[in-house]
């Protein structure tokens, strides 16, 4: 090993080092208010304390939002619910088990990314692509959160340095194992199928219409798609049965003609990409990879546009202020496309293309941009942090929970709301919150924000529930809070926002109404 090889390991040893100890800097929060995506992380939680507490069975993954059915849901392959789970009967529970395993995840793709990045870029651009793969924001969120995007990323890295082998090797061993890992992915999260994209285009490049004659690829293609088939089908018959979807199926997520034009889904998308993906001067870094040799880019630019056909396919729900996670899928390849402009701004590739009669400083000039982009990644990530961690309404939310949680038994059933039943345009949107469920330890009903009434608490009375967890919002309309006030009894209210009512059955209204 050459004394450059040598400062090359070392540096990518000091940013793992440092990669680790910011993916590990908050893995001991319980399920508490500091949440960016609640509603994700309530249910796993309640997935992996149901796998706990009753039956380890993988294909059976339950939720506690609706008590009348037995909880199963159409949701991916449950990883890391099922794997805290198993912890969770050597250890006991403690929801800090699942952050744990995603940290470790995280960082086991810090590291295949580290990996593919050497073996892609000169030194230069592989050290700061992994520098800013290892304090991206997003995934220094994504790092503790009980969510199966950790899984998903890991998966999806070593897909892609599986299959750049193959294309490199030809190995029957690569290819088979890129199509394997590829179906790992896509099991873990649905989204990941965007892979297919890349994989095709490398398959295409070096084989033609020879693909379509091989074997070879045709059982790497079945790894890949025949075990995320059979799982998202089986999974679809809880939704059927019983209604029950983690966004799956009672979502609307594709592109449609009336998000052509305005195409604000493209500026929904772009927020996301410039903010957390790239950061402002790491997009002009970018661009300039265009400069680089092709060797350098190929991988990562097709790698990146089959993450933004994603995007684009997935506009309704990718385009949201709430779905930062989704654009986890496209840091990999952006850190690559950083690293290679930043080494074409160093091996003097840009400089070549500047105007004459100016001594331009390669060196400096790198040494500049990667400054400035490492330093608007890090302050995106303590900003995003912060933000996480900054959830007044989750703080009241979980004190009045684990408040009401005394006066509701193990064995009652709750009501409380949801989300909005449609979105802006009138499609039907997965509404189910699951945070007052998961912090009561209580299983119970959602209904729709907007779909609250009489009939509908009197509806989940008659399928077993005995206690209505109601907000402010819910009672605003004077009329509607004055007949809850003389139909339900109210036990407790918590922070001026948060009541707790007694429900009544239509016979015990009956045998207190005045004759």
């Amino acid at each position: 090993m050459t004394d450059s090889d040598r400062r090359h390991f070392l540096a990518l040893a000091i940013v793992f080092v440092l990669g680790v100890a910011v993916r590990l800097a908050y893995v001991e929060r319980p399920l508490d208010h500091r949440l960016i995506s609640p509603w994700r992380q309530a249910d796993y939680i309640q997935i992996a304390r149901n796998f706990h507490r009753a039956d380890m069975n993988v294909l059976y993954p339950r939720i506690d939002w609706q008590a009348d059915t037995p909880g199963y849901v159409e949701a991916e392959f449950p990883f890391l619910p099922w794997i805290g789970a198993s912890f969770f009967r050597v250890t006991g529970y403690r929801e800090q088990t699942l952050r744990w395993i995603s940290a470790f995840a995280s960082i086991a793709t810090l590291l295949a990314f580290l990996v593919l990045a050497r073996a892609s870029l000169p030194p230069i651009g592989s050290v700061f692509a992994a520098t800013l793969f290892a304090f991206n924001p997003l995934l220094v969120n994504l790092a503790t959160s009980m969510q199966p995007e950790a899984f998903m990323l890991l998966f999806s890295v070593v897909a892609v340095f599986l299959v750049d082998r193959w294309d490199k090797t030809e190995t029957l061993a690569t290819l088979l194992g890129a199509g394997l890992v590829t179906g790992l992915a896509i099991l873990a999260k649905a989204s990941a199928a965007y892979l297919g994209l890349l994989f095709a285009w490398l398959v295409w490049r070096k084989l033609g219409l020879a693909a379509l004659r091989s074997l070879r690829i045709y059982a790497a293609a079945a790894l890949a798609c025949i075990p995320p088939l059979l799982w998202y089908a089986w999974t679809h018959q809880f939704w059927l049965r019983y209604g029950n979807s983690l966004g799956l199926t009672n979502e609307s997520h594709f592109l449609g003609l009336d998000l052509l034009w305005p195409p604000v889904f493209l500026l929904g998308n772009f927020k996301w990409e410039l903010l957390g993906v790239f950061t402002p001067p790491g997009l002009i870094i970018a661009g300039l990879a265009l400069f680089a040799p092709r060797l350098w880019i190929r991988l990562p630019l097709i790698w990146y546009a089959a993450a933004c056909v994603f995007y684009v396919a997935s506009a309704r729900t990718s385009a949201d202020d709430w779905a930062f996670y989704y654009h986890s899928s496209s840091v990999a390849p952006a850190c690559m496309l950083m690293g290679a402009g930043a080494a074409a701004i160093a091996h003097g590739y840009v400089t070549a293309w500047l105007p004459r009669g100016v001594a331009w400083n390669s060196s400096a000039l790198a040494g500049l941009a990667m400054a400035g982009t490492l330093a608007t990644t890090t302050v995106a990530s303590v900003v995003l942090v912060r933000h996480r961690d900054a959830q007044p309404d989750l703080l009241a939310m979980r004190a009045c929970a684990l408040r009401f949680a005394d006066r509701v038994s193990p064995e009652e059933l709750i009501v409380t709301r949801g989300g909005p039943s449609v979105d802006a345009s009138g499609r039907p949107v997965a509404y189910n919150e699951s945070m007052i469920f998961a912090w009561m330890d209580r299983r119970g009903f959602n209904y729709p924000a907007d779909k609250l009434s009489v009939e509908v608490l009197d509806g989940f009375v008659d399928r077993g529930a005995s206690y209505w967890v109601a907000r402010s919002a819910d009672l605003k309309d004077r009329a509607f809070r004055e007949t809850a006030a003389g139909r339900y009894h109210r036990v407790d209210e918590c922070a001026d926002e948060y009541s707790l009512y007694r429900l009544r059955s239509s016979a015990a209204l009956a045998r207190v109404a005045p004759s």
